[in-house]
Parts: C-alpha cells; sequence; structure tokens
C-alpha cells in the first residue's frame, strides 16, 4: 500500500493559517490560533465523501454493506468499540440533547471519564468527542485520526470511509486510550445502519421520532421507526423508548416490542403515569423543577434549558441513568441527579447567546425542532416580537419548518441567507417560500450581513428577541460573528 503523508505534529505555540500544499479549501475555517496539524486534520476528513454535505444515494446500501466494511476498519484497530460499555441514542429530534444530558447525569454520578461522541458540531470537528462534556485537544485529535488513517482503504478499488465514519472510529479509538468508564454514543443518521452501530451498546435509548431524511429512512414514521430501532440487536443489555410526540407512542413503541423481542432485549417504554418530573415551572433562563428519583423527590432543581422539549429528554435521560445504574448494580445518587440537572448545557440548542436584548441560537433544521424552539420562545419570552434569521437545507421539509416557526412563535421580519453547504436552499427559494408565511422577509446573502440587519431592525424594536435557526451550519458562523463582537466567549475547554 501507498503510505498516507503524515501530518504535521501540534505545536500549541504556532498558530497557522492554512498551507497550500494542502487538500480541498480552507475558506471555511476561520484562522484563529489553530495548529497546522489540526488544519490538516480537518482538511483531510473534508477530502472524504462527507453524506452531510452531500446527501446520500435514495436507500442506499440497504444491506448493510458499509456496516461490515466498518466493522472491518474497527477490527484493524483492535475493537475500539469493545472497551467500554456504551449508552446507544438515535431518535429524530432530541437525540443530541439527551446524549450531552446523558454524560452529565453519569458523571454527576461519580463516574470520572465520561466520553461523547455527537453531531453535528458547531465550529470545530473536535467538538464531536468529548471527555467529560470538553473537547478533545487539537493533539489528540490528531493522533486519533492517525489511528484510524493508518486502516483506511488508499486504493480507489478497496473502496471508501465516509467522514462520519472515520470521526466515529476516531472517537472510539480516543474513549479506548482514555479508558473511559461510561461512553453515550449518538447516531448519525437512522440507527440500524448507522456506522455507530456496530457496537454491541450496554443500554439502547430512542428518543422522539418524526419525519426526516426521508429519501434515505423512509416515506412514512413506520418506516422511520424501525430504522431508529435498529439499534436495539442481539446483546444489548436494555432497551428504552423515551418520551414521543402526542399521537406517536403507540407506532414507536409496537416497531421497539417488535425489535426487541426478536433480538431477545428486555425493553422499557416511558409512562407518563410515572413521570420523573413532578412539576416544571417555566422562567426566563429555563425551569424549575420538582424531579422524583431513587425514592425521593428533588425539590427546586434549577435547570438551565429553554423549551419543553427539553424536559422529554431530561425525561429520557434519566430514565437511562436509572436503568444503566441497575445494569451495573449501582444506585442513583439523588444528590448526584441535583447536581447533574443544573450542569445541563447543550451548545446551539436554544442557546442564549445574549439575555439582554436577547439573541438565542438554535439548529432546529426538521419540523419537530422548528415547533419546539417556536414553542420555546413563546413560552420563556412570552409577547416578545421575533425576528428570526433563517438558513437551510435544500433536502428539508422546508414549508412544515416555516408553517411551525410561524405558527407556534410566529415572527416580525426574516432576515434570509445562503447557509455555507452545497446542500443548501438558496436565499432566493428560501425567501421566497418564507413570505408564503410571514410578513416581511428580505434577503441577505450570508449569515454575518442576516445577523447584522436583524440586530439592528431588533435595536428599533424594544424586547423583540432574535432567533438564529433552520441549520446547525449557520449556527457556527453566527457564533463567530457574536464571538468576534464580544457577545458570548469562546469555547477553549479541551481534553486530550
Amino acid at each position: 500500500m501507498t503510505a498516507l503523508p503524515p501530518l504535521s505534529r501540534p505545536d500549541p505555540s504556532s498558530p497557522a493559517t492554512c498551507p497550500a500544499s494542502l487538500p480541498g479549501d480552507c475558506s471555511d475555517l476561520p484562522q484563529t490560533g489553530l495548529s497546522v496539524a489540526y488544519i490538516q486534520a480537518e482538511e483531510f476528513l473534508l477530502s472524504l465523501v462527507n453524506y452531510e454535505k452531500q446527501p446520500p444515494p435514495m436507500c442506499a446500501d440497504t444491506e448493510g454493506w458499509h456496516l461490515r466494511e466498518f466493522s472491518r476498519m474497527l477490527a484493524g484497530m483492535g475493537h475500539p468499540e469493545r472497551a467500554f460499555p456504551i449508552l446507544h441514542v438515535a431518535g429524530t429530534k432530541g437525540k443530541g440533547s439527551t446524549t450531552r444530558f446523558l454524560s452529565t447525569l453519569l458523571m454527576a454520578q461519580g463516574y470520572k471519564r465520561v466520553g461523547s461522541f455527537t453531531s453535528p458540531h458547531i465550529e470545530w470537528f473536535r467538538e464531536r468527542i468529548a471527555l467529560n462534556n470538553q473537547p478533545v485537544s487539537e493533539a489528540a485529535f490528531v493522533d486519533a485520526l492517525e489511528a484510524a488513517r493508518a486502516v483506511l482503504p488508499q486504493h480507489p478499488g478497496e473502496g471508501f470511509r465516509t467522514t462520519f465514519e472515520v470521526l466515529t472510529a476516531m472517537a472510539l479509538d480516543f474513549f479506548r486510550r482514555e479508558r473511559c468508564d461510561a461512553v453515550a454514543l449518538e447516531t448519525g443518521m437512522g440507527g440500524r445502519l448507522d456506522c455507530t452501530n456496530v457496537a454491541v451498546a450496554r443500554l439502547a435509548l430512542i428518543t422522539a421520532i418524526g419525519f426526516d431524511h426521508q429519501k434515505v429512512l423512509g416515506k412514512t414514521l413506520g418506516q422511520i421507526a424501525r430504522e431508529k430501532a435498529g439499534i436495539i440487536k442481539p446483546g444489548t443489555g436494555v432497551a428504552l423508548v423515551g418520551p414521543q410526540p402526542l399521537g406517536r407512542m403507540r407506532l414507536v413503541g409496537r416497531v421497539a416490542r417488535e425489535q426487541a423481542a426478536a433480538a431477545g432485549v428486555p425493553l422499557e417504554i416511558y409512562d407518563a403515569r410515572r413521570d420523573p418530573i413532578r412539576r416544571a415551572q417555566a422562567s426566563q433562563h429555563g425551569f424549575e423543577l420538582d424531579v422524583a428519583v431513587g425514592g425521593k423527590v428533588l425539590r427546586r432543581v434549577p435547570f438551565p434549558m429553554l423549551g419543553s422539549h427539553q424536559l422529554d429528554n431530561l425525561r429520557a435521560a434519566l430514565m437511562a441513568l436509572e436503568a444503566f445504574a441497575r445494569l451495573e448494580g449501582r444506585a442513583v445518587d439523588p444528590k448526584g441527579v441535583r447536581r447533574g440537572i443544573e450542569a445541563c448545557r447543550v451548545p446551539g440548542r436554544l442557546e442564549v447567546a445574549r439575555w439582554e436584548s436577547p439573541v438565542l441560537l438554535d439548529g432546529a433544521h426538521c419540523p419537530l425542532s422548528a415547533r419546539a424552539a417556536g414553542q420555546a420562545c413563546a413560552e420563556h419570552f412570552p409577547g416578545r416580537d421575533m425576528i428570526l434569521v433563517l438558513g437551510m437545507m435544500a433536502d428539508k421539509k422546508i414549508e412544515a419548518i416555516l408553517s411551525n416557526l410561524r405558527r407556534f412563535g410566529g415572527a416580525a421580519q426574516v432576515f434570509a441567507y445562503t447557509a455555507p453547504s452545497p446542500r443548501a436552499c438558496p436565499e432566493e427559494t428560501l425567501a421566497r417560500l418564507a413570505r408564503r408565511h410571514f410578513p416581511w422577509v428580505e434577503k441577505c446573502g450570508t449569515m454575518e450581513k442576516a445577523l447584522e440587519h436583524a440586530l439592528a431592525a431588533q435595536s428599533r424594536r424594544p424586547g423583540a428577541l432574535v432567533l438564529c435557526t433552520g441549520t446547525f451550519y449557520g449556527i457556527a458562523q453566527a457564533r463567530r460573528y457574536l464571538v468576534s463582537r464580544g457577545r458570548i466567549p469562546p469555547n477553549t475547554g479541551e481534553q486530550g
């Protein structure tokens, strides 16, 4: 085989811009204190087949060829996925937040080294791989990539691995090196054929099911639910179904029961009659909760997340925490649950970038998420006008998303832009569709220009809030814009 050229080694004292010899285009990577090796690592990942940038073929790989080949790749790395207990999370909405909540709750229970793998990232690929909720360091990220590159196909006839597959392999290798006590692992798309499903999980959790990625996962909720439930397989310790949107629990529960029965896996389904959240009082800064856990009721627990949908995600995470504790033969510490709930935070999910004259960042990109975002703004900021900064992917259910944002949130003005992705919906198309739902829509070209115009409009509307939403690709740009103007601090935490 022809050896791949080595990456330059990171030198934290020598930030650099993108070297001219690197593959791809560095224009979308802001040059702020990055090592040459880390920039090379990101560019290498971006040079691979990337289904986040270009949608996969319709109903491709129905027999799991990619999964088998990815399993062979992990075998070449010594099967890192077998080195720690995995809590596997799949779903249409809430799986990222639930994964983050779960890792936070595990840390608060005394687990010393908790890994988590989530997607997408806000600014850097390394955000996806975290130890104790802190992103992997640039140096550790490069080391993990070198380990994965050593077993990659190196000739066209040997097939290919995607960006997400390599990131998954990197994460699993990093978690093994760090001797993690537990790992919360979020699926990328679907579940049955997602590359994360090479691992046999100690616990499999299904969050809310809805419509998304229908060209790949299926056109009906039943088909989508079956793909998600594919993470329940022989060897799984226990399977859970978390809260579902109104009217969908019967369908999702039936699919999960069939899958669990076929796999010989015990199944637990959320029952509202045994809701662990006994009381939830909304405020501008989140919720105050009464929570039943471990035979006790915790009173007045602060939960610093916006939106009632996050309560469902917390319910799912609490279900998983208690089920995992039973599997491990551990008791749940109620005081630890309180500490964990108080510490729950998820970047880019109704993240408040500024409280006075509120600016919110949210990656809602499906109808369920858009409905949740709109409802959350009305719940936590009642009576305020909403100004939308909106970019979206062309392959999403744009009309349904716009309808939900209008119905549940309302908006005084909309500033549309073309998101930085080959899959993006052009601003002209997005603005045309938005005018069917909103009275005032302006095309702005870029996220920076759209946000600038939105902030100016907000200054003329006392009490109005700005919501940047529609895609995580735009959230990254909005965050950078706000950080550059001192609105929010940069995320500098790292591990490894």
